[in-house]
């Protein structure tokens, strides 16, 4: 009962001033959370800006569960030479110093494969389609699978094609598949493959078979000037299946499928340690430098004396021992230089192996609490206050206040790493002034103008008092205190 009391016995221009605020500041919050989106946006730009001479591509991730602005950044390629990745081609030149014959027969593929073994390549991709016109026996098959099967990470090389009649899912290919949550967005811009081109491999070997290219799709074409990978997925059915070179890739950086995360026309995360960009089609940049190493077969096959190994100080062994992978590649037709697809696939293992990790996001902290009601208050004091001045007064103390405020979030920002929600607060000031500008009889009259009413009302008691004070309508000239003359008319005076 106290306070309704206190309350009736405020002044009116308090309790409009008050309401004023009050609806301000309510109508300031509403609309700050509302237009909350804006101003995380400038300040993500203002950050990348900040930050553009630091990383290569800064990608903003919105807020957090602490409310605090994400930015993740990327450098994508390590500046530095990435680590050699040999090509082992099986071109005619090179082929004819270590093979009787070219092709190379069975035989030539179980020596060749030993010898890498020997010389300390661990992960062998072999390019080549390993068919032959004679089918080899048994021994032979046998033979060449054991000296591959050696290898820790293996795999065979087969071509692709779209086709109406659909071959459903390889077997082998089942553990290949991308998770569907593991992609966010539209894949219906990468190649699609529906069958295997040939026939299978004629070994008997526990290496799979991997997608390669795709025949008659320009995507997969060589172009240096574009400096872009062939796609690194392929659509089978309803399922994403990685090619060869990001499964040789994910085999060095002891990944599965399952790590992998493809945001398509964005980027590409191989678990924690890889982030790549990535195009629509499922492509990747080649990185500088990514040209592989190509070895001849005079390189690899060396002699070996009463079975001991290949010296460990010869150049062909330390590059095979510390490669990532080793690619063989057998041109499908006469050719005096190597296979620019086997090429091209080494050039995006490389640069793949030479994409840099995540760097650690960049948190922004929101502003402490008690810090934006201080400044909230403040304002919004400010500008209630300024419904006292005159017109002119009132506008300068708001455009103060407007401009306080993107000052004060700019020193946060810049000063201690706080971003600071700049649209509240400018959003209570400005209901301020559309209030007082669209509803003038609203804001309380300014003290001049207070001062003029008064002197209006005490203009009539200081003229005198009296009876006589008011001037009848036919005699507009007579004294205050006058007695009135009375008037006769015509008509009264002949009567008399």
């Amino acid at each position: 009962m106290i306070f309704p009391v206190l309350l009736m016995k405020l002044p009116p221009k308090f309790l409009l001033v008050l309401s004023l605020f009050q609806i301000s500041l309510g109508l300031g919050w509403i609309l700050g959370y509302a237009l909350l989106s804006p101003t995380i946006f400038c300040y993500e730009q203002a950050a990348e800006r900040f930050l553009a001479g630091k990383y290569q591509t800064i990608r903003p991730e919105g807020l957090n569960t602490e409310s605090s602005i994400v930015l993740q950044p990327y450098d994508y390629f390590n500046k530095g030479q990435t680590s050699q990745l040999p090509v082992v081609s099986l071109h005619r030149e090179s082929s004819l110093n270590s093979f009787a014959a070219y092709p190379p027969n069975p035989m030539d593929y179980t020596v060749l494969f030993r010898h890498l073994y020997e010389q300390g390549a661990r992960n062998v991709y072999v390019m080549s389609p390993m068919t032959w016109e004679e089918k080899p026996d048994n021994i032979v098959k046998a033979a060449v699978g054991y000296e591959l099967d050696r290898f820790r990470h293996k795999a065979l090389g087969r071509q692709m094609s779209e086709s109406s009649r659909h071959a459903p899912l390889p077997p082998d290919w089942k553990d290949l598949v991308i998770p569907a949550p593991n992609i966010a967005g539209k894949t219906d811009q990468f190649p699609r493959a529906d069958r295997f081109v040939g026939e299978p491999p004629q070994i008997t070997t526990s290496a799979p078979s991997l997608g390669t290219v795709v025949e008659n799709n320009d995507l997969f074409s060589p172009s240096p000037e574009n400096r872009v990978s062939p796609p690194l997925f392929i659509r089978w059915g309803g399922d994403i299946i990685p090619t060869l070179p990001l499964v040789a890739a994910l085999n060095a950086l002891d990944l599965k499928p399952g790590d992998v995360r493809i945001i398509p026309g964005d980027t590409l995360f191989l678990g924690g340690k890889r982030s790549i960009p990535l195009d629509k089609y499922g492509r990747i940049p080649l990185a500088a430098n990514s040209s592989p190493t190509i070895l001849d077969t005079k390189e690899v096959i060396v002699p070996v004396m009463s079975g001991l190994r290949p010296p460990d100080t010869t150049a062909v062994r330390k590059l095979l021992s510390s490669a990532d992978a080793v690619l063989v590649s057998e041109p499908s037709a006469l050719s005096d230089t190597p296979d620019a697809q086997s090429l091209l696939a080494a050039q995006t293992v490389r640069s793949i192996m030479g994409a840099l990790a995540p760097a650690p996001a960049i948190l922004i902290p929101v502003a402490p609490a008690w810090v934006q009601w201080i400044i909230v208050l403040d304002v919004l004091l400010l500008s209630v206050w300024a419904l006292r001045f005159q017109r002119r007064g009132r506008f300068i103390t708001w455009g103060l206040c407007i401009l306080f405020v993107p000052f004060i979030a700019w020193y946060l920002f810049s000063a201690h790493d706080l971003w600071f929600p700049v649209m509240t607060p400018v959003t209570a000031i400005l209901c301020v002034a559309l209030a007082c500008s669209l509803f003038p009889q609203l804001s309380p009259p300014s003290r001049d103008a207070e001062d003029e009413d008064e002197e209006d009302d005490d203009a009539p008691s200081s003229a005198g008092s009296g009876a006589g004070h008011v001037l009848p309508q036919d005699n507009l000239y007579q004294e205050p205190n006058e007695v009135p003359i009375p008037h006769h008319s015509k008509r009264e005076r002949t009567d008399s």
